[in-house]
C-alpha cells in the first residue's frame, strides 16, 4: 500500500486537477467523508490547498476524534487544535499514518499520528513530519507499533475493539443520519461488508438521494440492492455519473465545484 502511495505522487508533480478542486470545494462546505481508504491522498491535497495558512495547520486536524501525535510521546506540544468548520474526514478502516499497538490491543490503546509535512505532490510532502536537529524522527518513535489498518478481511470485529475507532464509526453514522445527499465514490458496497451495508441503510434518511460516481454501471445495482430501492431506483438513484469510466470523478467535480 505504501509503496502505491508513493508511486502515485511519484507519477505527476501536482494533485490531479479534480481531487484539489474536490479538497478544496469540501472545506468550503464544511463536508464530512467518509472513507474505507487508507492512503493520505486527501489529507496531503488538502494540506496543499491551503497555501502559506499550511504553517499552522497539521493533517490531523481533520480527523474529527482525538488522534494524538506522535511527537507527543517525547513531549513535544501539539500545535493547535482542530477547528469545528471545514472538512471532516472519517477514515473508518484507519489510516496508513496510524499506529498503535496491534491487533488485540485494550480498546483504550492510543493511536497516534504520523504526521503529514505537506510540502508538495512528492514522496517527501506525503512522509511523516519529523522533527530535526538530531531528534528522533517519526519512525523511531513508533518503532513499537504497528499500522492501524483494518484489512479487508470478511471477519473484522477484532479491529473495531478500539475506543477511537469505535467513535470514527459512530460519528459517520450520525452525519449519515444528517445528510442531504449520499455520494458514493469508487466503493462498490460489496455484499460481504455486512457492516458497511447495514450502516448506510438504517441512518440515511429514506427521502435522500444517492449519487453513485463510478467508472461502471454495476454499482446502481448494488445501491438499489443495499437500499431496497428495487422498482423505485429513479426517484432516489442519481445514475448521470456512473459508467462514465475514466471521466466519472472529473465529470462529478465539474458539476458541483
Amino acid at each position: 500500500m505504501s509503496a502505491r502511495q508513493k508511486q502515485a505522487v511519484t507519477n505527476s508533480d501536482e494533485p490531479p486537477n479534480w481531487l484539489q478542486r474536490l479538497v478544496v470545494h469540501w472545506e468550503a462546505v464544511s463536508a464530512t467523508v467518509i472513507t474505507f481508504n487508507y492512503d493520505l491522498f486527501v489529507e496531503l491535497a488538502w494540506l496543499i490547498s491551503l497555501g502559506d495558512d499550511r504553517r499552522f495547520r497539521r493533517s490531523l486536524y481533520l480527523y474529527p476524534v482525538p488522534i494524538t501525535p506522535i511527537g507527543s510521546r517525547l513531549g513535544y506540544p501539539v500545535g493547535g487544535v482542530p477547528t469545528t468548520d471545514g472538512l471532516r474526514l472519517l477514515k473508518l478502516h484507519g489510516s496508513l499514518s496510524w499506529r498503535y499497538s496491534g491487533q488485540g490491543s485494550t480498546p483504550g490503546d492510543v493511536i497516534y499520528d504520523m504526521g503529514v509535512l505537506g510540502s508538495g505532490w512528492d514522496v517527501d510532502g506525503i512522509g511523516p513530519r519529523n522533527f530535526g536537529n538530531g531528534r528522533p524522527d517519526a519512525d523511531e518513535l513508533s518503532v513499537d507499533r504497528e499500522p492501524m489498518i483494518v484489512p479487508p478481511a470478511a471477519v473484522k470485529s477484532s479491529y473495531y475493539n478500539n475506543r477511537t475507532l469505535q467513535k470514527l464509526w459512530q460519528s459517520a453514522a450520525d452525519a449519515l443520519s444528517r445528510a442531504e445527499e449520499l455520494v458514493i465514490m469508487g466503493f462498490s458496497l460489496p455484499q460481504t461488508d455486512l457492516l458497511v451495508s447495514s450502516m448506510l441503510a438504517t441512518t440515511l434518511r429514506d427521502d435522500r438521494v444517492i449519487t453513485p460516481v463510478d467508472y461502471g454501471t454495476k454499482i446502481l445495482d448494488r445501491v438499489a440492492e443495499t437500499f431496497d430501492l428495487k422498482g423505485f431506483e429513479g426517484a432516489r438513484i442519481n445514475s448521470s455519473f456512473a459508467g462514465l469510466k475514466d471521466d466519472a470523478l472529473s465529470a462529478w467535480v465539474e458539476s458541483i465545484a
